[in-house]
């Protein structure tokens, strides 16, 4: 199933978004310590994920476009 372009952008720009959010939060916080740090950070990883697909696709479509 392909996702257009610019809705992977969208969506990119979102996770981008709730990562710096996370960071933010926890810079305020401060970092804890032992299985509270775990549940602190655990927050934003789904959101580092997508980050790390949607920027691999767009990249990888931008590659395919400049050869084609």
């Amino acid at each position: 199933m392909k996702i257009h372009y610019k809705i992977q952008f969208g969506l990119f720009a979102i996770c981008l978004f709730f990562i710096g959010l996370g960071i933010y939060e926890t810079s305020n916080e401060g970092l804890k310590t032992e299985t509270a740090l775990f549940w602190q950070v655990s927050h934003f990883v789904p959101f580092v994920t997508g980050a790390i697909i949607f920027g691999i696709n767009l990249y990888s479509k931008r590659v395919e476009n400049f050869k084609n």
